[in-house]
């Protein structure tokens, strides 16, 4: 009789997961949810919250985030492979299992990380207007242009050549190292996410942020910087973008700077592409063939990995941004340029001068 009890206690358990798994998504975008004591004690306390999992993590050099998920993996399907005829024979029961496993997941997502994409956006915080002008961004184009121009030929011996960058990826990761957030990790799945099409992510459930060792060094520091971002609580792709571009173009190392500031020339020179290709043509022919070359690196990194299924990773990491308060999706991660123009309108007016 308990077992019985015992039984459609859980089976109970698993139906009221799943019954609010959609509402889920729906109650934290809430006005009053947002407004809530909850929710602002969470944000004004993410810090203590996350130092408390980085610490600790950051005791292991290998990403036990990504153990963690490889034996979730062969677990469920274990698990499966063991029930399977029971799952055959109860199709709805199989249904509810997943679907309450996903909501348990989503609601441990949320309060460990998740519910920073509910945060307030910089461009609020600061009174940005995305809608920024063509003549803003070209001026921009010519500030990064400049800088980056400038930084090549200081650590190369023409301007013909692709800067080599005199570090390993070890040491890049400790010229990137912060206080305030955990060590940045290798993945232990580099090649799958080299075909999938990703640089890095945040693991939000241990916070390790890992990056893809793949990918050419000039990519992987501003990765880096971008998945620091995140382990602070940052959320949003374009303000970790603008962040990557931040933390890496002011930092003391002279190829970490060039790395930051080629980093949003390459973002600002796509955008005036798609506004107007004959001025970005004309911009484009003040570049070094040396930043060229390094550009091309990455382009051709990213070629030999190109496959079929890729855009399934990126269409499914498309939908979750949007479900989690991200508008624009994958797309968001080209919203960076309006907070580059932002933060370089100074800089940009002092040259004048």
């Amino acid at each position: 009789m308990n077992k019985l009890n015992n039984y459609n206690k859980n089976y109970l358990i698993k139906w009221l997961l799943a019954i609010s798994f959609p509402f889920q998504f729906i109650l934290i975008q809430k006005e009053g949810f947002l407004n809530s004591t909850f929710f602002h004690f969470y944000v004004d306390n993410y810090k203590y919250i996350s130092d408390l999992r980085t610490s600790f993590f950051s005791f292991f050099l290998i990403s036990i985030g990504d153990i963690f998920y490889s034996l979730f993996v062969v677990l469920s399907i274990v698990y499966f492979l063991k029930n399977k005829s029971y799952y055959f024979n109860y199709k709805t029961r199989f249904f509810i299992d997943i679907i309450s496993v996903l909501s348990f997941i989503n609601i441990f997502f949320q309060l460990s990380w998740g519910l920073n994409y509910q945060s307030q956006p910089l461009e609020i915080k600061l009174k940005i207007d995305k809608s920024y002008s063509e003549e803003d961004l070209e001026k921009t184009i010519s500030y990064l242009i400049f800088k980056t121009n400038y930084l090549h030929k200081k650590l190369s011996k023409n301007d013909t050549s692709a800067i080599k960058f005199p570090f390993n990826k070890k040491e890049a990761r400790l010229l990137l190292e912060d206080e305030d957030t955990g060590i940045v990790k290798n993945s232990l799945w580099n090649t799958p996410l080299s075909y999938m099409g990703y640089s890095g992510y945040i693991n939000p459930f241990t916070l390790e942020a890992q990056v893809n060792a793949k990918i050419p060094m000039i990519s992987y520091l501003t990765t880096i910087a971008h998945e620091q971002s995140h382990q602070k609580g940052v959320a949003a792709e374009n303000e970790s973008n603008y962040w990557a571009f931040k933390n890496t173009s002011t930092n003391k190392n002279p190829y970490v700077k060039y790395a930051g500031y080629s980093f949003a020339l390459r973002y600002c020179m796509s955008n005036l592409y798609k506004r107007n290709s004959k001025k970005a043509r004309i911009l484009s022919e003040e570049i070094f063939p040396g930043v060229k070359k390094n550009f091309n690196d990455i382009n051709e990194f990213w070629k030999k990995y190109q496959n079929p299924f890729e855009p399934i990773f990126k269409k499914t990491y498309d939908k979750f941004l949007k479900i989690n308060n991200q508008k624009s999706g994958i797309a968001s991660y080209n919203e960076m340029v309006s907070l580059v123009i932002f933060d370089l309108k100074n800089d940009i007016n002092s040259q004048k001068k």
